[in-house]
């Protein structure tokens, strides 16, 4: 049974479909620009002495890392130069593979350049440009769904949100069948916003739909006019779309790895002009780590990091200077914004939420970063 919109996140039809997409789905081009793309100069590096361990388990080579996480594309920068890359399971750097909620990341990006341009207010509540959103989000602002932050708990997985978003097959009895007529009746449990870190896919999209409101055009469009062509990224993006034209922000978007590294460079670079160094560092600084400690994801960063929090759709250590956005069944990009390291990083893993394999990718994002600073 080859892979179909029942099946294609599901091992082992993922592997294929993750850079198929386009195949799967109907999807809307995010256009980079005629101009020449931002160079990514080859400067290879020797990862010999790589070593990193999780538990009692083996201890691992880089080559093993790749293989144990089901790697399917990995792109490495050191100070802007590609220092290592790596496909498998059929991929190839022109592979425009699924980032899921790495998507969020870039969705954060972009509501950095909005916000800087005066287009919107993150303190505003999400009602204010979106009248129509049920009373669940009736205080939530903005800034809440960007900091996962809203109160809310709701299955990202539960069919009837996943057909409405065109990712599963619909069986006829669904309520809504367009991501927007479903968001903004959406009902579930809340505590009320500003509580503390709960993850819920559910705020993003909802984000996704005010900036398109507040802008009048389509995400894809947005994103390719806000940051993938300023950004100088080398191929076409694109996002599968619902029945409406509508794509998620909380996880549509597919890229080449070597423009994901790009997305990554151009945080490290504290963002060129395009996204604000200022939303940067809020992003890096502006988080709750005791609100984030209180969530059901810290357990998985204890040992990694020591001021973690969720700021802005990504993940950021201000201590360290790491930040770094995470997709289900593999999908990452890591910043060191001090040492300018950029790990970009797609995978077709059969397990969507494996904490141990995001640990493993966090110990070999500075075990890489160790041997690069001996090199340099």
């Amino acid at each position: 049974m080859s892979a179909n919109l029942s099946n294609w996140r599901e091992s082992p039809h993922n592997v294929w479909a993750f850079h198929n997409i386009d195949k799967i789905l109907p999807t809307k081009v995010v256009s980079t620009s005629e101009t020449e793309p931002s160079p990514l100069k080859a400067n290879p590096q020797s990862f010999d002495g790589f070593k990193i361990q999780l538990g009692s388990s083996p201890e691992l080579g880089l080559a093993g890392y790749e293989k144990y996480t089901e790697t399917d594309g990995l792109v490495v920068l050191h100070k802007g130069k590609v220092v290592h890359e790596y496909y498998d399971h059929g991929n190839e750097p022109s592979s425009r593979h699924i980032l899921m909620s790495l998507t969020k990341s870039v969705t954060g990006l972009v509501t950095g350049i909005l916000a800087s341009q005066g287009a919107l207010d993150v303190t505003k509540p999400i009602n204010h440009y979106l009248p129509e959103t049920s009373s669940l989000f009736a205080n939530v602002t903005i800034q809440h769904c960007l900091d996962m932050n809203t109160g809310v708990t709701f299955e990202d997985g539960n069919h009837e949100y996943r057909a409405a978003g065109g990712w599963n097959p619909l069986r006829g009895d669904e309520p809504h069948t367009t991501l927007h007529a479903y968001l903004t009746n959406a009902e579930a449990p809340t505590a009320g916003p500003g509580v503390g870190f709960n993850y819920t896919s559910l705020n993003t999209d909802l984000l996704g739909m005010c900036l398109e409101r507040i802008t009048g055009k389509q995400l894809p469009d947005l994103i390719s006019a806000l940051l993938w062509q300023p950004l100088g990224a080398e191929s076409d993006a694109f996002m599968p779309v619902d029945g409406a034209g509508s794509a998620r922000a909380a996880g549509a978007f597919c890229a080449t790895v070597r423009d994901l590294a790009r997305v990554g460079q151009l945080v490290a670079d504290g963002g060129r002009g395009i996204v604000p160094a200022s939303w940067l560092e809020d992003m890096q600084h502006g988080g709750s780590s005791s609100a984030f400690a209180a969530g059901s994801w810290a357990p998985a960063f204890t040992a990694e990091f020591s001021t973690l929090a969720y700021r802005d759709c990504w993940l950021a250590d201000s201590e360290s200077g790491i930040c770094f956005g995470l997709g289900i069944h593999g999908q990452m990009l890591m910043v060191d914004r001090v040492h300018d390291v950029v790990m970009a990083k797609t995978s077709s893993q059969a397990n969507p939420t494996d904490f141990g394999a995001v640990k493993l990718s966090v110990r070999a994002f500075k075990e890489m970063t160790r041997i690069l600073l001996l090199q340099s």
